[in-house]
């Protein structure tokens, strides 16, 4: 194992309550990310900082095209013109729930995009998975209190997920053809186990060697794991709420990191602004986001 500190950067310093769900539009060279329960979508290029405000909470984000984001709110997941800033329902991801909203997703190879979904209180076992493909939602990982964490290996056969309220992190079997999960969720295999410290793992993403990078809540630091379950590399970020991992630039070759400054009001700042989105590393072998296929 390999630990090591750099000296990160401040991308941006806008303070996020929650900031999660980091992506870079490479057809933008922008890099987007949320920040809940805030309602809001920020965003950052060379040339301008962007932030849009909704009326629900926005918690996770993939990119459809130039001119539109695929949005995951309170009540479903939605298609977002970035520039007449209009949206449209995709489809409704447990709206009739009062006590459920949704939490961290991802696109997937296939042009797929999974949604996590969790009880507000975070109460045990009330959250799911759901993967959206195909104009069909399917519910795929039932059970979890907090899920995080899901992303995508590139031989297009695992999907990496967390319940970050049981502070581990699991792999299932996929189908290569159409990412379906080809094994039952319930005999999901463990991958990395964090339950006996007192770091959760939070969002995480997949690099061009297969390996997993993960961002870790309280662990102030993105970890980067092997496909063996081997940790590779620690690299603290100056703050102890890391929320989520992606890379960027024009080679995804920067390592981006989202951070919350909730519950960190009266912490000391030693080296970052609480809730400041960081950059990690300007050389890693990243690989962008695919597009979400409508």
């Amino acid at each position: 194992m390999t630990k090591e500190t750099l000296a990160v950067q401040q991308y941006d310093n806008r303070v996020n309550f929650v900031g999660e769900s980091p992506l870079w539009h490479p057809l933008r060279s922008t890099l987007y990310w949320v920040d809940f329960p805030n309602n809001l979508l920020m965003g950052k290029n060379d040339n301008e900082s962007i932030e849009y405000t909704f009326d629900e909470m926005v918690t996770a984000i993939g990119w459809i095209d130039e001119l539109h984001l695929l949005i995951a709110t309170a009540t479903g997941l939605y298609q977002f013109n970035l520039e007449s800033k209009q949206k449209s329902l995709v489809v409704h991801v447990e709206h009739e729930l009062q006590s459920n909203r949704s939490n961290d997703g991802r696109a997937d190879p296939w042009g797929g995009f999974w949604i996590g979904t969790m009880n507000t209180d975070a109460k045990a076992d009330e959250g799911a998975f759901y993967r959206y493909y195909h104009g069909e939602l399917r519910k795929v990982i039932p059970d979890l209190s907090i899920p995080n964490g899901v992303c995508f290996d590139l031989s297009r056969q695992s999907c990496y997920f967390t319940d970050s309220a049981k502070q581990q992190i699991y792999v299932i079997a996929l189908d290569a053809n159409t990412g379906w999960p080809i094994q039952d969720a319930v005999n999901a295999t463990l991958f990395y186990d964090f339950s006996n410290t007192a770091v959760s793992p939070d969002g995480g993403i997949v690099d061009a060697d297969g390996n997993l990078w993960v961002s870790l809540w309280d662990g102030g630091a993105v970890m980067c794991i092997s496909p063996d379950g081997v940790e590779l590399k620690r690299i603290l970020v100056g703050t102890p709420r890391a929320t989520c991992p992606a890379f960027g630039g024009d080679e995804a070759q920067l390592l981006f990191t989202t951070t919350a400054a909730c519950g960190l009001e009266d912490e000391a700042i030693t080296q970052v602004i609480h809730g400041a989105t960081l950059l990690v590393m300007e050389k890693v072998n990243g690989v962008f986001e695919p597009a979400v296929k409508m």
